[in-house]
This record gives C-alpha cells, sequence and structure tokens, in this order.
C-alpha cells in the first residue's frame, strides 16, 4: 500500500516517483522524444519530461505538468518568495507506465490491499489502515468516495496485536492516510488517491518563523499520491502534489489524458 508522505524539503521541491516498467526512447524530432510504453509509441516534447536527461532506452516516462490545468512548465526566473514558493508547489511530478502480465486496472486495485506485504489469514492482514474492505466509507466529497479508517476495528487489532506480539500497536494518526476512489465507467476501479491529512505536518523549512511557509494553508503541507488508469490503453499513472490541488483530482486527469492523446504517435 503507497502511503502519501511529505517532509519539508518535499515543500519546495517535488519528489518524482519512478515506476517500474520501461519505455524506448528514440529522439526523433528536435526538441521532443519518442518512448514507447506497452505497444504504443508517444512524442514528448523535451521540456515536459522530469529531469535533465532523455529517458532509458526502456522505462517508464516522467512527466512534470502544472496543476490544475496540467499544462507545460513555463519558467520564470524573477519570482521571488511566496510566489516562488507557490509556483514550484503547482509543479506535479508525473509517471506513466504499461504494466507486464497484469491490465492497468488489477495494478491500481493491488495498492488497496497490503497482501503483497503481508501473509495469508496473518494478523497484519486485519489491520484497517491497510485495506479498503475494512475502511468505512464516508459521504462522496468531489466525485470522490472517501474512506476513512474504522476506529472499532482499530482498537480490536490493538489488542489482537498486543497480545501477539506483547507490546503495544504503534500509532501515529496524524500520518496515517485518508484514502479516496472513483469507478471508471465499466464499475472497476479507475483512481486511488492516498494523502496526509492536512494538519499531519508543521512548518520548519527554514526555522519555525518562516513568514512565507508560517503564511501557507494547511493543506499545502500536506501531500497526495495519486493514481489512475487509461484502461484502454493499459497505462497507470502516478502523481504526486499537495493536498490544495484534492479538489481539483478530475480536471487533472482530465489534463494528463488530453496530453497522452497529443502525444500518441498516430
Amino acid at each position: 500500500m503507497a502511503r502519501a508522505s511529505v517532509n519539508s524539503k518535499a515543500l519546495l521541491v517535488p519528489i518524482l516517483l519512478a515506476g517500474s516498467l520501461s519505455c524506448a526512447h528514440a529522439a526523433n524530432a528536435p526538441g521532443s522524444a519518442v518512448v514507447v510504453l506497452g505497444t504504443q509509441a508517444y512524442r514528448w516534447r523535451l521540456s515536459e519530461l522530469a529531469g535533465d536527461e532523455a529517458p532509458p532506452a526502456r522505462g517508464p516516462v516522467e512527466l512534470t505538468l502544472i496543476a490544475p490545468t496540467m499544462g507545460p512548465r513555463v519558467t520564470d526566473s524573477n519570482l521571488r518568495g511566496a510566489a516562488a514558493v507557490q509556483a514550484m508547489l503547482a509543479e506535479v511530478p508525473i509517471t506513466i507506465e504499461s504494466p507486464e502480465g497484469l491490465s492497468a486496472t488489477a495494478m491500481l486495485e493491488r495498492k488497496l490491499v497490503n497482501d503483497g506485504s503481508s501473509a495469508a489469514g496473518s494478523l497484519e492482514r486485519r489491520d484497517p489502515r491497510e485495506r479498503l474492505e475494512l475502511r468505512l466509507q464516508q459521504p462522496p466529497q468531489w466525485g470522490l468516495e472517501p474512506y476513512a479508517i474504522d476506529e472499532q476495528l482499530m482498537a480490536a487489532y490493538a489488542r489482537d496485536y498486543q497480545a501477539r506480539y506483547k507490546k503495544a500497536l504503534t500509532r501515529t494518526p496524524g500520518h496515517e492516510s485518508d484514502w479516496y476512489i472513483a469507478k471508471s465507467a465499466n464499475g472497476r476501479l479507475g483512481t486511488f488517491i492516498s494523502c496526509d491529512p492536512p494538519k499531519a505536518l508543521q512548518p520548519s523549512l527554514s526555522g519555525r518563523n518562516d513568514p512565507t511557509i508560517a503564511a501557507m494553508d494547511p493543506a499545502q503541507l500536506a501531500g497526495c499520491i495519486h493514481y489512475f488508469t487509461d484502461a484502454k490503453r493499459n497505462l497507470i499513472i502516478q502523481m504526486s502534489y499537495q493536498r490544495t490541488w484534492l479538489k481539483d483530482w478530475k480536471q487533472m486527469e482530465d489534463g494528463v489524458r488530453a496530453q497522452i492523446d497529443r502525444a500518441q504517435v498516430k
């Protein structure tokens, strides 16, 4: 299960979250690179690609776009102070990959359970923080279905954990992720977003008296990891951003899909 986690450095320098699959690269035109995801080729502008190097011969494509429209970056060296901070926070690192051996939907569904880090029948399979079916569905918000930790199940799990391991279960509620999902048109999982609570972090970038950081909204001090699929191309996309943009999740997904449509080599 993926957790959203933001430290003070990440408030100013978004972390690129690399995937594990591959793409072929060939710079066939000035200012662009062709990558292959699965069986489909895409031509990306170099200005959109993350980092200073061209993509590896076989690897996922990594982009940096601007929230919430997901348009390309525009460098402005004249920005200072709070304006520079806000511009940097709007940069969204994105990884696009095509899973091998399974569908993008199946890969996404695996993120809602801790099967990969626990044994069948184990106590850890009952951890309400780690499994969607053990969470409580909340009223819809922004077109998403929120799922909260079930505190009754959590209390029972903590008692059994104490009995099994002879020590108390460690919890840090301020860092226990909020989960959101959305279904695709076919009724299967299409989006999974895991976010830090809004007040999970305290400003300490360059001292607690830093006026730029102190003036920031609590949602800007928390991060989200956002996964969604492009089922028709068998792509899974991962984005990370400040929680402020959570309400714009659908616009951001549509913006990335539009970039994929534009980049696809017909």
